[in-house]
């Protein structure tokens, strides 16, 4: 939700927002400008700053709106990206080379072999991403921009166009501009939509599509207790390359609603049997990827409905709960109906993440995970929690897992975790089961969130 509200000065009442108007032409004023103009005389300078950068330099279209579009992906800038990428296309930036924008975690493309991108874009490309994600940009990647640029006008250009536009998703992001704080930077090459399905009577999940095409293999992802689906942003757009997604909120949790009595793993990974029937997806799909409850809740699909899937990955979970966590979820149901998430989320995200991590606190994304918790339902909570308590999956699934390919693979510093799911994939190995275990070094409870490279590399490998 906008943290200030829009200022729409009616036409000839304010010179400055008569001013924004002739640059914008026939859209008029957009949020972000009534977002300014809170602030008349910031508006005023903006308006000339940004009418400067866009129009009046000298860059090429496609370079100009390809450093925009990395800043927008680096920064979780929707917004910014949903309003540059048409301007991208206009200015002749491919789909395929607007995925290789939006994707963080695969090696940009060098000028030396800058497919799909000209020399010139690779070389704006790695300029605008250092600048945005490390600030102080390398000189070799200055050397390799300037061998392209005219003079050293074009390089003070592009250098603004980076850091105006850092500016701007900035404003955007932390005033969530256009109400998007929710929404996902788009990927491209896919046809996106969103779907409420209802998985029984008054209860619905909400389902967000990445299609490529029909041809392209389905995955679906299952998140975690006391997270969203935001959660798998990160790897989303490499995954999109190749594979048609699927992602929802569990019960309870993001746009997701609550049911009024407590879910089962048998439960949950109905959930997931009722979407791919809504939604007509062809099955088997070609993977399950689910993480903590999510994980248990895949390895629950693979119990009761195998016929659904050929490749099961599950992370950072265990086949059976421990009669000890019984007690420790009742006491976490307690604090969080006595006091809210936000106790429940100090406590869970340092044991989440490892120290150093800036994912907690004091690191530079300590409020992605946390926010997630605090923004979790209480009731929506306890849904999920009651699903973790005495559950026991691993009695049969040996046998209905034959056929398919497996992989459990846990963060290296997530406690006992890692131990578990190597002792679980011995036990399945000996019954027959084609499994692998995989450890992601340096990760935490949630490694496609804090080590998402690696985990990538895994999960790819294993999918082909």
């Amino acid at each position: 939700m906008p943290r200030v509200p829009y200022k729409n000065p009616a036409p000839g009442t304010s010179t400055i927002a008569d001013a924004i108007r002739v640059r914008r032409g026939a859209r008029g004023l957009t949020p972000l400008d009534q977002t300014l103009l809170n602030a008349p005389d910031i508006a005023n300078g903006w308006n000339t700053l940004l009418g400067a950068v866009r129009t009046k330099n000298s860059l090429p279209d496609d370079i100009r709106e390809l450093m925009i579009l990395r800043v927008a992906a680096r920064n979780s800038a929707t917004f910014e990206w949903i309003h540059h990428a048409h301007v991208g296309v206009d200015a002749g930036l491919t789909a395929p080379q607007l995925t290789v924008i939006r994707d963080l975690h695969t090696p940009l493309p060098l000028p030396s072999s800058p497919s799909p991108l000209s020399a010139f874009q690779a070389a704006a490309l790695r300029f605008a991403d250092a600048s945005t994600f490390a600030v102080n940009v390398p000189q070799s990647r200055v050397d390799d921009l300037k061998v392209h640029l005219a003079d050293d006008q074009q390089l003070l250009e592009a250098t603004a166009v980076v850091a105006t536009y850092n500016m701007v998703s900035r404003l955007l992001v932390t005033l969530d501009v256009g109400d998007m704080g929710a929404q996902s930077v788009p990927l491209p090459e896919t046809e996106q939509t969103e779907h409420d399905v209802e998985v029984e009577a008054g209860v619905k999940l909400h389902v967000c599509v990445a299609k490529r095409d029909d041809k392209a293999p389905w995955l679906v992802f299952v998140n975690s207790l006391m997270t969203n689906q935001k959660m798998w942003g990160e790897v989303l757009p490499r995954l999109s390359k190749k594979y048609n997604l699927i992602t929802y909120d569990q019960r309870g949790h993001g746009k997701s609603s609550t049911p009024p009595s407590p879910a089962t793993l048998e439960i949950l990974a109905s959930d997931i049997s009722v979407i791919l029937s809504t939604l007509s997806i062809p099955t088997p799909i070609h993977a399950v990827v689910g993480v903590s409850q999510g994980g248990a809740t895949s390895l629950a699909l693979g119990l009761h409905h195998p016929t659904l899937f050929t490749h099961l990955i599950a992370c950072d979970t265990q086949a059976t709960s421990p009669a000890a966590n019984a007690i420790a979820w009742d006491q976490r149901i307690a604090l969080a109906r006595s006091s809210g998430m936000k106790p429940l989320a100090d406590a869970t995200v340092p044991r989440w993440f490892p120290a150093g991590s800036e994912f907690i606190e004091g690191g530079r994304r300590e409020a992605f995970v946390h926010d997630m918790i605090t923004g979790t339902d209480v009731e929506g909570f306890v849904v999920g929690a009651r699903a973790l308590q005495g559950y026991d999956v691993l009695p049969g699934l040996a046998e209905k897992l034959k056929g398919k390919k497996v992989l459990l693979l846990a963060g290296e510093m997530d406690g006992a975790l890692p131990a578990t799911l190597k002792k679980l994939k011995e036990e399945l190995e000996k019954d027959g089961v084609d499994v692998g275990f995989e450890v992601v070094p340096g990760s935490g409870h949630l490694p496609m969130v804090d080590g998402p490279k690696i985990w990538l590399d895994i999960v790819e490998k294993f999918l082909t």
